[in-house]
């Protein structure tokens, strides 16, 4: 039996105005889903990816995430970070990754990933 999630609702110092809303809070009700990732996909910045996934967890716009303050932002993944499930890490450090390659940096994506493995044995 899974556990109850206990809701995270942050104030927002800085409301985001879009689509003739304000927005001065967000309220996060369940854990991380596969579903939130894929709306990564459609972004290419790590910050685009993990703004997208928090957007589709709180049921806003992406620009609502993209627009909030440096400050907010920052309570956003603290506070939130219970939500996103042990895994997150690993996740952006494949957004990263992606992100990487695209750069041209594959050959050192690749032995950093071959280093991380071989410490992990």
């Amino acid at each position: 039996m899974s556990q109850k999630t206990t809701p995270v609702e942050l104030t927002l110092e800085e409301p985001v105005e879009h689509g003739g809303k304000t927005f001065d809070k967000l309220t996060f009700t369940r854990k991380r889903k596969v579903r939130d990732l894929v709306t990564a996909d459609d972004y290419k910045s790590i910050l685009q990816k993990t703004g997208a996934v928090y957007a589709s967890m709180a049921g806003v716009p992406a620009e609502v995430i993209f627009d909030l303050d440096a400050d907010d932002y920052a309570a956003l993944e603290e506070q939130v970070a219970p939500l996103m499930g042990k895994s997150w890490e690993d996740v952006k450090m494949s957004f990263v990754t992606e992100e990487a390659m695209n750069y041209g940096l594959r050959e050192g994506i690749q032995a950093e990933m071959a280093r991380r493995a071989q410490n992990s044995d």
